[in-house]
């Protein structure tokens, strides 16, 4: 922490005051890498809370053990009862059946580097660079990564330093801070989500 902070304070106080303010950040556990991609197909496009509700269903209709065999063998209804779309289902299948063709590659993704981690999980329908890269940041601990398709990530950064609100985000504003927090973009990013709920 406090090798955080001093780094923040030189390369970005807005951070720094962030961290001070927030604490420390619970650790997210190691998962397997099929579990973690689930986890994160689950949540795409909804609210943490939303999300979290229909993954811990999931969880619980596989009887706590989430394999790509167990979620090829689920039926549709029973992964519909558990609030996961049509076409999310149809994604974590095709994710399933990738694991068991090349179970050997996706459990050695920890030896490349990011970006081609995110080349060899966007090949696979239904994962995309946003999904890619919060596989890098919570399974592989990756420390600088920068999501700009987060959008909270965005709002916050909006609210942060008053970068106005556009349907279409011009990229280069956003980048231009986070490359302040490079080698640490990850930090900033989850301390940036963690002040969701604090007045500005």
């Amino acid at each position: 922490m406090e090798e955080l902070i001093s780094f923040f304070e030189k390369a970005d106080p807005v951070i720094a005051s962030l961290i001070v303010e927030i604490g420390p950040l619970q650790e997210s556990n190691s998962e397997t890498a099929f579990k973690t991609l689930v986890s994160a197909i689950v949540s795409q496009q909804l609210s943490v809370k939303a999300a979290k509700t229909i993954h811990e269903r999931l969880v619980q209709i596989l009887d706590g053990q989430v394999t790509p065999h167990r979620i090829l063998a689920l039926e549709s209804e029973a992964m519909k009862s558990a609030g996961i779309s049509g076409q999310k289902q149809g994604y974590l299948q095709s994710l399933a059946e990738h694991f068991i063709a090349d179970e050997n590659t996706f459990n050695n993704l920890h030896l490349l580097d990011d970006e081609e981690v995110i080349s060899q999980l966007t090949r696979i329908k239904g994962i995309g660079r946003w999904t890619a890269e919060m596989y890098l940041m919570f399974n592989l601990k990756r420390p600088d990564v920068f999501p700009f398709d987060d959008l909270g990530i965005r709002q916050n950064m909006e609210r942060h330093y008053n970068i106005p609100f556009s349907k279409k985000p011009n990229r280069s504003d956003y980048e231009s801070i986070a490359a302040k927090w490079s080698p640490h973009r990850t930090a900033a990013c989850r301390y940036l989500w963690a002040s969701k709920d604090i007045k500005k």
